[in-house]
């Protein structure tokens, strides 16, 4: 028995694992370069002071925090857009605007694990600094709905809010941004009723109490809801304002993604506190949970002392969407890069076998060498247990002729290749034209 596993809620990525998880990271860094956006690192671990600022207080409690040796409180990063506005705040501060940073990392969360929820993940952000308007927010969701069918995901569908519609009616009744907080809080976890019961405790009159009820439980189309809504809003002029700004940028959004469902929801509301104008998410079938999100976030670089500075982006979470893709099949037919497997059938030609293998690898042929010694039988055992599609034998008669025995596995045939054959033999099979090979 093991005596060590895994900690609870974290994961190893098996070569396979990890060699899809990079195909998604490929797709994620080949928008990356498409739409300008220049990839940085920041430390995993971070100020505590820095992460905890405007997270959410549900985040806040689900971080990695200590201290560290020096008596400092630091913790590991929960997500990516603070650390973001951290380099905005400092070593950005001077760079001209806009700025499009990009980055694919892991972070930390003491959450309850789940399907397609782990406490050590990997997402991809985009993040947009300096840059105010509606044409900002279209940029951002625009690569977030060609992330999304890029990878070829099934019924993608992005719904999206505003938080300044719900801030807009509740700052015109006098209420601070703390107890603005609370409520949004609350409606992200679909808790109305509570919220609502909480206005009431605070005074709101019923007219706006009732005014919110109806707005938390509209959710459809672009259309329909933005009819209905209007209506609602029609004496609160900025939060019809506001509400307009978010129907032109979700049927600009549709007229360009016709396979993406666009959904208004403004019940809805995430669970960061730093988000200041429009927010969305983004699913596909076989998954609950979104698969990426993200909104606007106006003060936060300067809450970090820096200057004012406006903010959009948001980020994809790399493990679901690899659980999502295996489910959808939308791996069938991915399997690993096999190298070559080179087998002297003596280990007599043990130093020949190394050298044929470094001149291989040289012209960027993927070479692994028999080194225990085992007999071509045992060898050949070894390699159809591994999945390697070739196997090279190279006796005396192969390096006297410059040739090698080529065993394809799949075939059950075997052939004398030259040595310079070999790269356009690989080529070939990578094209599926294996008889231009022979």
């Amino acid at each position: 028995m093991p005596r060590f596993q895994t900690v609870r809620g974290m994961k190893d990525y098996l070569p396979e694992d990890l060699a899809k998880r990079r195909l998604i990271e490929r797709i994620v860094r080949r928008l990356f370069s498409l739409y300008g956006y220049l990839e940085v690192e920041t430390p995993t671990l971070e100020s505590y002071d820095l992460l905890a600022a405007k997270v959410g207080e549900e985040t806040r409690k689900s971080m990695y925090a200590f201290k560290d040796l020096g008596g400092r409180m630091v913790a590991l990063r929960p997500e990516g857009t603070a650390p973001i506005a951290r380099l905005m705040a400092t070593k950005l501060r001077t760079a001209p605007k806009p700025i499009r940073l990009a980055y694919l990392w892991d972070f930390f969360r003491y959450d309850e694990p789940q399907k397609g929820r782990l406490r050590r993940f990997y997402q991809g952000g985009f993040e947009l600094l300096g840059a105010p308007g509606i044409y900002a927010d279209m940029e951002i969701m625009t690569i977030a709905a060609n992330l999304m069918t890029s990878l070829g995901l099934r019924k993608p569908s992005i719904k999206a809010s505003h938080v300044g519609i719900i801030r807009s009616l509740l700052a015109k009744q006098g209420m601070d941004e703390e107890r603005q907080n609370a409520i949004l809080a609350l409606a992200d976890k679909k808790r109305y009723e509570e919220a609502l019961e909480r206005l009431k405790e605070w005074g709101l009159q019923d007219s706006i109490i009732d005014l919110l009820s109806n707005l938390f439980s509209l959710k459809g189309s672009i259309d329909s809801v933005m009819e209905e809504a209007l209506g609602y809003l029609k004496d609160f002029p900025e939060a019809m304002d506001i509400l307009k700004e978010l129907g032109k940028v979700l049927r600009y959004l549709r007229d360009l993604f016709s396979e993406v469902e666009f959904i208004i929801d403004l019940g809805f509301a995430r669970g960061l506190e730093y988000y200041t104008g429009i927010i969305f998410e983004g699913f596909t079938e076989g998954l609950e949970s979104a698969i990426l999100g993200g909104g606007r976030y106006d003060k936060l670089v300067e809450l970090y002392g820096g200057d004012p500075t406006p903010g959009v982006g948001f980020s994809a979470g790399i493990d679901r969407i690899q659980l999502v893709m295996d489910e959808q099949g939308l791996f069938q037919g991915f399997s690993l890069e096999k190298p070559l497997y080179l087998v002297p059938v003596k280990g007599d030609f043990m130093k020949q076998a190394m050298d044929l293998a470094l001149k291989l690898r040289s012209s960027g042929v993927p070479v692994e060498v028999e080194i225990l010694g085992r007999s071509v039988t045992r060898a050949l055992r070894y390699a159809e247990a591994k999945g390697f599609r070739y196997v090279m034998l190279l006796g005396e008669r192969e390096i006297s002729q410059g040739t090698v025995s080529l065993r394809d596995m799949e075939r059950r045939d075997q052939r004398t290749v030259k040595i310079e054959e070999l790269k356009t033999l690989l080529e070939n099979e990578r094209t599926g034209d294996l008889a231009a090979a022979g």
